[in-house]
C-alpha cells in the first residue's frame, strides 16, 4: 500500500512537471532574439567578452579576461552559461546581432532557466513531503508550477530561477541535517548545506537569509540546550553550535570563492557593486529605474502586487492567508519543522519587505516555502472537513492553472516593440525626427520590412533628459525637442509611470505628459499595441495609467474593446520586458518652442 501511494505521488508529480515544462518552454524566443530584458542583455554582453586567460598569472589578475567586472549579480550564472554555450543548438533567430551567437546563447539560457525552475518544483515536493506529507508537497509543487511569476522569470535568463533553485536545495539539505540522528550523516548534510549555500551566494548575495535555517539545523543536529533568551543560555547554545555552523559557513565561503573568484581577486569592484546595489535597493542611492516605487507601502505593495499579478488572486489569497495561519499555529506548537521553514521565510521576507525597490522578482525565492507552509496550515485547519479542503484546493489550483494558461499566451504573439517598429517603418518616411525617451529602449529597432533591412538610424532621434530634476533649462530643452519632433515614441510606461508617481518632484514633467496625452502640445496618438493575458476570449489587462493624472482616453480609443477584466496597476517589471504598451504620437499641429515652453510652465 505504501509503494502504491508513493507510485501515485510520483505519477502526479510527473504530470505537474509536464504541465510546468509546457508553460516554461513555450515561446522562449518571445523577443525574436532582440534581448529586450536588460539583465539578459547585460549577461549576454559579458559572456561574449569572456575568454580563457593565456597564463595562470593572468587568471589571478583583476584584469583577467575571465573577470566579468560586473557584480550586481553573482558570477555563477555567467560562467555556467559561458561553459554550456558550445552545446546550444543553432538558431535562425539573430535579432539585431551580426550573428546568432548572442541570441543562441540566451535562448539556451532561457531553456536552462526553465530547467532550474522545474528543479525547484521537484525540491518543493521533496521538502513538503519530508516535512509534512506527500499531499502538502504535491499541492505546493503544483502551486509553483502554475505561478505566473515563476513562468515569466523562467522565460528570462537572469538569476532569479537559479537563486530559487539553490535556496530550495539548501533548505532541503538543512532539513535533512536537522532531522538526522547519525553523526556521520550530520557531517555529510552539513557539508552539502555549505556547498549549496555557497552556490546560492554565487548566484546572488541576497541568499544570505539562508544563514537562519542553517544555524537552526546545526542547533538541532548538535542537540544544543533548549532555546531561552538569557545571556548564559545563549552563550551555551552558541558554544554547542559554533563549530558545526562555522564549518558549514566556511565550506560555503570556499565554494563561493571557487565559483566567483573575482569577488576576492577584484575585491574593490566587487565591494563597490554590492554596496551600490544595496544602496539602490534601500533607496539611499537615487536611480531613475527605482523611482517607480515612490510612495509605495512596504509589505502592502509586495503582498498586493504579488497576489494580483505574480500569483493571481485566488492563489495569492490562499498563500498569504495560509502563511498567517501557519504563524499562528507555530506560536502554539513551536514544532521544529515549522521553525526551520519559518526561520527562512521570515528572515527573507523582512529582508526585502522594507526595501525601497520592490520588484516582484524579489518574491521568487520565498514563494515555494510560502506555498508549502500555506498548504500545511490549511490542511490542519480543514482536517475535519475533507470535502471543503478538496473544494478549496480545486478552486485555487484550477484558477491558477487558467491564469497561467492566459499568461503564457503573451509569448505566442509578436512583441509589441516589434509591432511598433514595423508600424514606424511602414508609415513614417526616413529622415523624420523622433522624440524617444531616455532609460528606455529606443524605437524603432532594427528590422527587416518588405525584404529590406531598416534601422533606427533612418530617423533623427532626440532624447531629452526627462529624469533630470525639473528646471527652466530642462523645460527649454524639452520644448525645443518637441518643436523639432515629428513623432513622439513612448516605448513603455517606464518614464511616465515613474514621473507620474512623483508629482511633487516632477511638476513640470507631469504637465508635459498631461498635455501630450490630451493633445494640447499638438500631438495625437496614432498607434499603440498591447499583448494582454488572454484565454478563450477572456482578456485580463493591467492599467499603466492607474493613479496618474494623465487622460489616456485617446490612447484607449486606439485599442479594440476586448478587455474583459482590468486589474489595475501592475508593477513595471511585470509588464515592461515581455508585454509593454508602446504609444506613438504624431504631430498634427506645429507649435513653436516658445509656445510649448509656455504650456509647460505652472498656471498662474
Amino acid at each position: 500500500m505504501r509503494f502504491f501511494n508513493r507510485f501515485w505521488a510520483w505519477l502526479v508529480l510527473a504530470l505537474i512537471l509536464l504541465l510546468a515544462a509546457y508553460f516554461r518552454w513555450t515561446g522562449l524566443a518571445w523577443d525574436n532574439g532582440y534581448l529586450f530584458h536588460p539583465d539578459e542583455r547585460q549577461i549576454a554582453l559579458i559572456i561574449s567578452k569572456l575568454q580563457p586567460p593565456d597564463t595562470l598569472a593572468a587568471f589571478f589578475s583583476p584584469d583577467s579576461s575571465l573577470n566579468p567586472k560586473f557584480f550586481a549579480y553573482g558570477s555563477l550564472p555567467i560562467y555556467l552559461l559561458r561553459a554550456l554555450i558550445p552545446f546550444a543548438p543553432p538558431t535562425q533567430i539573430v535579432g539585431p546581432w551580426a550573428d546568432d551567437q548572442l541570441a543562441r546563447g540566451i535562448l539556451f539560457g532561457r531553456w536552462l532557466s526553465g530547467l532550474f525552475d522545474l528543479g525547484t518544483i521537484v525540491l518543493t515536493f521533496l521538502l513538503g513531503r519530508r516535512a509534512y506529507s506527500a499531499r502538502v508537497g504535491l499541492f505546493a509543487a503544483a502551486c509553483v508550477a502554475f505561478t505566473a511569476l515563476h513562468i515569466q522569470l523562467a522565460h528570462f535568463y537572469a538569476v532569479d530561477t537559479l537563486l530559487t533553485f539553490f535556496v530550495m536545495a539548501t533548505l532541503y539539505a538543512a532539513f535533512r541535517l536537522a532531522e538526522t540522528e547519525n553523526a556521520r550523516d550530520a557531517r555529510n548534510w552539513r557539508a552539502l548545506c555549505g556547498i549549496l549555500f555557497g552556490l546560492a551566494l554565487a548566484v546572488k548575495i541576497t541568499a544570505l537569509p539562508l544563514l537562519a535555517p542553517i544555524f537552526y539545523a546545526c542547533y538541532r543536529a548538535a542537540r544544543a540546550p533548549a532555546w531561552h533568551f538569557s545571556r548564559a543560555r545563549l552563550g551555551e547554545i552558541w558554544r554547542g553550535v559554533r563549530r558545526p555552523f562555522l564549518q558549514s559557513v566556511g565550506i560555503a565561503l570556499l565554494v563561493f570563492l571557487m565559483t566567483q573568484p573575482y569577488a576576492a581577486l577584484d575585491w574593490y569592484a566587487f565591494g563597490r557593486d554590492v554596496l551600490r546595489e544595496t544602496l539602490v535597493a534601500r533607496g539611499w542611492l537615487d536611480y531613475p529605474y527605482t523611482r517607480q516605487f515612490a510612495g509605495t507601502l512596504p509589505i502592502v505593495y509586495q503582498v498586493t502586487q504579488g497576489s494580483i499579478w505574480g500569483m493571481g488572486l485566488p492563489l495569492g489569497l490562499y498563500a498569504w492567508g495560509g502563511a498567517a495561519l501557519f504563524v499562528g499555529q507555530w506560536r502554539r506548537t513551536r514544532a521544529w519543522r515549522d521553525t526551520l521553514l519559518l526561520s527562512f521565510a521570515l528572515a527573507y521576507f523582512f529582508a526585502i519587505a522594507f526595501q525601497y525597490a520592490k520588484y516582484l522578482r524579489y518574491l521568487l525565492p520565498l514563494l515555494p516555502v510560502l506555498y508549502m507552509i500555506a498548504a500545511c496550515a490549511w490542511a490542519r485547519v480543514l482536517s475535519e472537513r475533507r470535502a471543503l479542503a478538496y473544494a478549496l484546493g480545486a478552486v485555487v489550483l484550477g484558477s491558477a492553472f487558467f491564469y497561467a494558461s492566459a499568461f503564457t499566451q503573451i509569448y505566442a504573439r509578436e512583441h509589441p516593440w516589434l509591432v511598433a517598429s514595423r508600424w514606424l517603418y511602414e508609415n513614417v518616411p526616413p529622415g523624420k525626427t523622433l522624440l524617444v525617451e531616455e532609460w528606455d529602449d529606443a524605437l524603432p529597432v532594427q528590422l527587416e520590412v518588405g525584404g529590406t533591412k531598416r534601422f533606427g538610424s533612418d530617423y533623427t532621434q532626440v532624447a531629452p533628459a526627462l529624469y533630470d530634476e525639473d528646471s527652466a533649462a530642462k523645460g527649454a530643452t524639452l520644448a525645443d525637442a518637441l518643436a523639432r519632433a515629428d513623432f513622439v515614441v513612448v516605448a513603455s510606461s517606464r518614464a511616465y509611470g515613474s514621473i507620474g508617481r512623483n508629482r511633487a518632484r516632477y511638476p513640470m514633467s507631469n504637465r508635459y505628459y498631461e498635455k501630450l496625452f490630451d493633445g494640447q502640445l499638438g500631438f495625437e496618438p496614432v498607434m499603440t499595441a498591447r499583448r494582454d493575458l488572454n484565454l478563450f476570449g477572456v482578456t485580463v489587462c493591467d492599467d499603466p495609467f492607474a493613479g496618474l493624472s494623465f487622460d489616456a482616453a485617446r490612447v484607449r480609443a486606439l485599442l479594440p474593446n476586448e478587455c474583459t477584466w482590468n486589474w489595475g496597476y501592475a508593477d513595471e517589471s511585470f509588464s515592461v520586458y515581455d508585454h509593454p504598451q508602446p504609444i506613438i504620437f504624431q504631430k498634427m499641429r506645429a507649435l513653436s518652442a516658445a509656445e510649448i515652453e509656455k504650456q509647460l510652465q505652472p498656471p498662474r
